[in-house]
């Protein structure tokens, strides 16, 4: 029998803890990487280089190797394929990463031009029984959307399923036992010349396993035609464990990272002094509200509004200098002030998104509000949160709050029609759907992600490359104490 161990998604969580409260947490690559078999297979799927304040801090510091590397490396890590955000800081970044990693690196549908990444399409891999399982790595194509030119100089990402299907196809002539798909990217119906979550495909190549990742969702095993899949969620809060048997049987099951439990040897002392560095740069102080930005619960930041997200709006229009914003809060609430820390602040705004500015008209606007009108539904006078939103997993990130206009939902009218009222400067964009303006919003949203297609069809007049953590930050320190800003003009109608 050949044991595997899949993680994904972990962005740098490397500690059992969320940075945000006391106490170890059931999270973090050192503590779930204590339930890996010794001799099993480890592999992982992406995303180490963005997306928590460890990264944070080694990137502004230059701190080499990154601690995710050594864990992985402590860890026996066997085989990495690179997710979206490792693409972020551009080829010598990402060189410097994977050069440190001890595992092979795969990834069909990526053409590394100037051949110093070790990346292959596909290996061979023989578990200890002697069971030889073929991996093939592929990322999601939505790299070449989100990306600049600039982060993508030497690279060029390819279709993700015809790579694939080709490097299976090549791998099968070693005779392999198992086929294996590590995909990082997920499951989504999508139209467009380019898919950002192509799962379903994949699965349809003729794989045994297809591994999947990015959602950021735990998806329990289960079969789509031949192929087992899963996913694994993130943080390193879960792994997967599957098992391989001589008579072709194949059994995996989700684990839960558990901080209770011992840590390996191996994984004891990893950067402890870095760690201590990044937690006390979280506890100082870097500015003052006089009362509380405030995202009590989703449904209540939905229907009244926020506080906290016309600040962070009005940041992003401070800086672009466009007509309106558009951004939306994360799934976990979380409230700032009156003292404000780094750490507080991160995770009010826990991701490093850069903006861009967009040419729209009323039309667009509106098409791209009546999805977020969708966030609601009505029950005998009650407002809740749509299951849209929520099934099959939460995604409260897709409701976006505006900045710049005066509007109204009437949730009382079917999907498509709810937008009822919208102003910008005194013009009636219901009347004047042509009417041109500017909107600055985040690259992701920006590429139609979350069922936003529509500002696909926009002018992209400018990209920033400034994080809107950097800008965040940078705001307190400029201002130092700043007050409540003026709710915005939104009315929700039952």
């Amino acid at each position: 029998m050949a044991e595997l161990y899949f993680t994904s998604d972990t962005h740098s969580y490397v500690y059992p803890t969320d940075y945000i409260s006391e106490g170890r947490k059931n999270m973090g690559y050192m503590a779930l990487s204590s339930l890996f078999a010794e001799g099993a297979i480890i592999v992982d799927g992406g995303d180490v280089l963005q997306g928590s304040p460890l990264i944070r801090y080694e990137m502004k510091k230059g701190s080499r190797p990154f601690l995710a590397a050594e864990a992985f490396n402590r860890a026996g890590l066997s085989i990495y394929v690179p997710g979206n955000h490792d693409f972020n800081f551009g080829y010598d970044v990402l060189e410097s990463f994977l050069s440190s990693l001890n595992a092979e690196k795969i990834a069909a549908n990526v053409i590394d031009e100037r051949g110093r990444l070790g990346l292959k399409p596909y290996v061979l891999k023989r578990a200890d029984d002697g069971l030889r399982i073929l991996f093939v790595g592929v990322v999601t194509d939505y790299v070449n959307i989100w990306e600049s030119k600039e982060n993508l100089q030497g690279l060029k990402v390819i279709d993700s399923v015809s790579s694939a299907k080709k490097a299976l196809e090549e791998g099968m002539k070693l005779e392999p036992d198992f086929t294996v798909c590590v995909y990082h990217g997920g499951f989504g119906e999508e139209d467009g010349p380019v898919k950002e979550n192509r799962g379903s495909e994949l699965a349809a190549l003729g794989f045994d396993v297809l591994l999947t990742a990015h959602q950021h969702t735990l998806i329990e095993p289960k079969h789509i035609g031949s192929a087992l899949t899963l996913q694994t969620g993130a943080k390193a809060m879960h792994a997967a464990h599957l098992t391989f048997n001589e008579n072709g049987v194949i059994d995996a099951e989700i684990i839960d990272a558990d901080a209770s439990k011992p840590m390996k040897k191996e994984m004891i002392g990893i950067g402890e002094e870095i760690e201590k560095e990044v937690l006390l740069s979280l506890s100082e102080p870097i500015g003052e509200i006089d009362g509380c930005l405030s995202d009590n619960s989703k449904l209540e930041s939905a229907v009244h509004g926020s506080s906290l997200a016309d600040f962070f709006n009005d940041v992003q229009l401070e800086f672009s200098k466009a007509d309106v914003s558009a951004l939306s809060l994360f799934n976990d609430p979380v409230s700032l002030g009156p003292v404000v820390t780094l750490g507080r602040l991160l995770a009010a705004y826990p991701f490093a998104n850069t903006l861009l500015k967009l040419k729209i008209n009323g039309r667009i606007l509106r098409d791209a509000m009546e999805r977020s009108a969708g966030y609601f539904e009505e029950e005998n006078g009650i407002v809740r949160i749509s299951d849209r939103f929520v099934i099959p997993k939460e995604e409260h990130y897709n409701y976006d709050f505006y900045r710049g206009v005066s509007y109204s939902f009437d949730i009382s009218r079917g999907l498509g029609e709810r937008v009822v009222r919208l102003e910008l400067n005194g013009i009636d964009l219901l009347k004047h759907p042509e009417h041109e303006f500017t909107i600055v919003l985040n690259s992701y949203r920006a590429t139609g992600t979350g069922g936003y297609g529509v500002y696909r069809k926009a002018e992209v007049l400018e990209r920033y490359s400034q994080d809107v953590q950097d800008l965040l930050i940078g705001y307190f320190e400029k201002n130092g104490k700043i007050s409540i800003p003026e709710k915005t003009d939104f009315l929700l109608i039952l």
